[in-house]
C-alpha cells in the first residue's frame, strides 16, 4: 500500500472547527445591541456618498497594503538572489536543504506515522514497514546521487567514507557510493590544471598553460580525481624521472567549509550521535588544504617506514621544489589502486572458469553483503587462501592471481599500529582509494597524506594502556582509560562505553553489535549515552582502525585492533616505565 501523506492543514482547522461545534450551540445567545434613538435621516445622495469615499479610502489602504508587502517580497528575494549570487557558499546551503529536507521528511514520516517502529512488532508489520523504506530508497537514491555529483565538495567526501561499510548504507545508496571511492568526477580540466601549475611555481609561460618549464608529457586527463583536486601525470624536464601532480580546485577550500557548517546543522537534529564526529572532521580538514603541509608528512612517513617496511609497501618520493599550498608533486607509483586490482583478479578467475566476469564478481560480494559467506578470522582466511591458491594451480595452472587480502590487511594495521605507538605520527585516513597494488603484484603503495596527525606522548601512553585493557577484554578499565583520553558522556555507563569503544577502536563482533547495524548501534549509544566531548586525537586513531577493519570485512576479513596493536602498545609502555 501507498503510503498516505500528512493531512492537508485545511483539513486540520475543518476538523478543529467541527470539534468546536457543540461548544457554540450550547453557548449563550449574543446579546442584542443596545437601542439607539433615531437618527436624522440623510439625503440619498449623501449618504451613498459617504459611504463611496469610506469604501474609496478602505479599499486604496489595501492596495496601498498589497503594494507594500509586494515590494518587500521582491526585495526580499532579489536580495537573496542577489547574495546567492555572490556567495557560493549559501548557494550551496541553500540547495543542500531544497534537496535534503523534503527526503528526510518524508522518511520521518514513514518512520513515524505510517509505519512505526512500535507497531511492527509483528511479521507483516514488519515486512509492510520494510517495504516502505525501499521504496524510499529506491525513490531517492537517484536525487540524492545527482545532488552529490552536481555539488561535489564534501558531500563527495562523505558519500566515500559512508560506502565503506555495506552496513551502514542501504543497497540502492550503496551501489553509488561504492563506485565514488575510485570513480569520482572530474572538477579541474587539464587547461586549468595547467594554468593554477603556472600560478602556483611562478613559471615564465610562453602562453597561459604552457608548463613546459618544468614538466614534458604533461596528460591532461587526470589519473586520479580526489575530493578536493585531480592528480595528473608528467614528467620532469630535468631528469625525465615520471611525477605524479596533484592540484588543488581553486576555491575548494571555502566550499568544504560551507558543506561541513551544514552538515553540523543537520546533524544536530537528523543524527545527533554523529555531531561529535562532525566537529572532530571539521578540526581535521584545518591542514587537508595545504600540500606543503602534505609534501612534510610523505617526507616523514617515508622516512619513519621505507627502512622496515620497505619490502612490502612503498611511500612516494615528494619533489619539494616543486611543492606549493596548492600543489604537489611527487614520485608516480605504477600499479592500480587495491580494489581494482582484487576485481581484475576475480575477472581473470571467472574467465578461467568459463564464467561471467561481472556475475562472478557480484555473487562473491552479494554473498558476503547478506551473510551466506560469513567473514573470517585473518588466520582462517590466509589458510583457505593458501589452499585455494594451491587448487587453483592445479586445477587450471593458475599462479600468482589470488591475492592473500588477509595478510594485507594484517600488514595495514600492523603498518598503523606502529605508526601510532612508536613514531607517534600516522595517516588518519586510510582510505581505499590511498592504498594502491604495485606492479609486482604484491607491493602496497600508500598516498594521500593530508590527515597526518602527531601525537603527544603522554596521549600515547594512555592509549596503549587502553590497547591493551581492550585485547584483554576488561570493560571496567576501558570505560575508565577511554575517561582519562577525554571522552566525556553524560551518564559515563560501563556497559555502554565498553561496547561502542570496541566498536571503534577494537572489533565489531557479535557481542559487541548484538545484532544491530552500524546506525542502529549508534543511535543505541546516543540514547543511553550521549557523547559530551570527543578528544579529536581519539578519534582520529578510532577512525583509522574502523577504516582499515571496514576494507577488510568488505573482503570478507574481519579483524580485532587490539591485538595487532598491543605489541607496539606494550613496548611504549615498557619504555617509558
Amino acid at each position: 500500500p501507498q503510503e498516505q501523506p500528512p493531512p492537508h492543514h485545511n483539513a486540520l482547522l475543518s476538523s478543529a472547527e467541527r470539534a468546536a461545534a457543540p461548544l457554540l450551540a450550547t453557548a449563550p445567545p449574543p446579546r442584542p445591541p443596545l437601542a439607539r434613538p433615531p437618527a436624522t435621516a440623510s439625503p440619498p445622495v449623501l449618504a451613498s456618498g459617504a459611504a463611496g469615499a469610506e469604501a474609496s479610502a478602505g479599499g486604496g489602504a489595501t492596495a496601498a497594503g498589497r503594494r507594500r508587502w509586494l515590494t518587500i517580497s521582491v526585495g526580499v528575494t532579489a536580495a537573496y538572489g542577489g547574495a546567492l549570487a555572490a556567495d557560493e557558499g549559501l548557494r550551496r546551503c541553500t540547495e543542500f536543504w531544497l534537496v535534503v529536507l523534503p527526503i528526510y521528511l518524508h522518511y520521518l514520516y514513514v518512520d513515524r506515522v505510517s509505519h512505526p517502529a512500535s507497531a511492527a512488532e509483528e511479521t507483516a508489520a514488519a515486512g509492510a514497514r520494510a517495504a516502505a523504506f525501499d521504496r524510499l530508497h529506491e525513490r531517492y537514491s537517484p536525487v540524492v546521487e545527482r545532488a552529490c555529483l552536481r555539488m561535489r565538495g564534501f558531500y563527495l567526501k562523505a558519500a566515500q567514507i559512508m560506502s565503506m561499510r555495506d552496513d551502514f548504507l542501504p543497497e540502492p545508496y550503496l551501489r553509488w557510493t561504492k563506485r565514488l571511492q575510485n570513480e569520482a568526477p572530474v572538477a579541474l580540466a587539464g587547461p586549468e590544471a595547467r594554468r593554477c601549475i603556472v600560478r602556483e611555481l611562478g613559471l615564465e609561460a610562453s602562453e597561459p598553460g604552457d608548463v613546459g618549464a618544468v614538466f614534458e608529457d604533461f596528460e591532461d586527463a587526470p589519473i586520479g580525481s580526489a575530493s578536493i583536486g585531480q592528480v595528473f601525470r608528467a614528467r620532469l624536464r630535468s631528469t625525465g624521472e615520471a611525477v605524479a601532480v596533484k592540484v588543488q580546485s581553486p576555491g575548494v577550500e571555502n566550499l568544504f567549509r560551507a558543506d561541513i557548517r551544514t552538515l553540523k546543522f543537520f546533524t544536530a537534529f537528523a543524527l545527533p550521535w554523529a555531531v561529535e564526529n562532525m566537529n572532530a572532521i571539521e578540526k581535521m580538514f584545518q591542514s587537508e588544504f595545504d600540500y606543503n603541509l602534505e609534501r612534510r608528512n610523505l617526507e616523514v612517513i617515508r622516512e619513519s617506514l621505507q627502512p622496515k617496511w620497505g619490502h612490502r609497501i612503498h611511500v612516494p618520493k615528494p619533489f619539494g621544489e616543486l611543492c606549493t599550498r596548492h600543489v604537489l608533486c611527487m614520485e608516480l607509483l605504477q600499479g592500480e589502486k587495491l580494489v581494482d586490482g582484487v576485481r581484475r583478479r576475480f575477472r581473470t578467475m571467472a574467465a578461467s572458469e568459463g564464467r561471467d566476469p561481472e556475475a562472478y564478481e557480484q555473487e562473491h560480494l552479494e554473498a558476503l553483503r547478506t551473510g551466506r559467506t560469513k567473514a573470517q578470522s585473518a588466520r582462517v582466511a590466509r589458510w583457505r587462501t593458501s589452499v585455494w591458491r594451491l587448487w587453483r594451480r592445479l586445477r587450471w595452472g593458475e599462479r600468482g592471481e589470488v591475492l592473500d587480502l588477509a595478510e594485507i590487511m594484517e600488514t595495514l594495521l600492523a603498518i598503523h599500529g606502529e605508526q601510532v605507538f612508536q613514531h607517534g605520527v600516522f595517516n588518519a585516513d586510510p582510505h581505499p582509494g590511498n592504498i594502491l597494488l604495485l606492479e609486482d603484484g604484491h607491493t602496497l603503495g600508500l598516498i594521500d597524506f593530508g590527515q597526518v596527525r602527531d601525537l603527544p606522548v603522554d596521549f600515547r601512553l594512555r592509549l596503549a594502556q587502553l590497547v591493551v585493557a581492550l585485547a584483554r577484554r576488561d570493560a571496567a578499565a576501558v570505560a575508565r582509560l577511554e575517561r582519562e583520553c577525554g571522552m566525556r558522556t553524560k551518564h559515563q555507563r560501563e556497559d555502554v562505553r565498553y561496547r561502542i569503544c570496541s566498536f571503534w577502536l577494537d572489533r565489531d563482533t557479535e557481542d559487541v553489535m548484538q545484532g544491530l547495524n552500524l546506525h542502529d548501534f549508534m543511535a543505541w549509544g546516543e540514547r543511553e549515552d550521549p557523547v559530551l566531548e570527543y578528544p579529536e586525537d581519539l578519534y582520529l586513531v578510532c577512525r583509522c582502525s574502523f577504516m582499515i577493519r571496514s576494507l577488510a570485512l568488505a573482503f570478507g576479513v574481519r579483524l580485532s585492533t587490539a591485538p595487532y596493536w598491543r605489541p607496539y602498545a606494550e613496548a611504549l609502555l615498557r619504555a617509558h616505565g
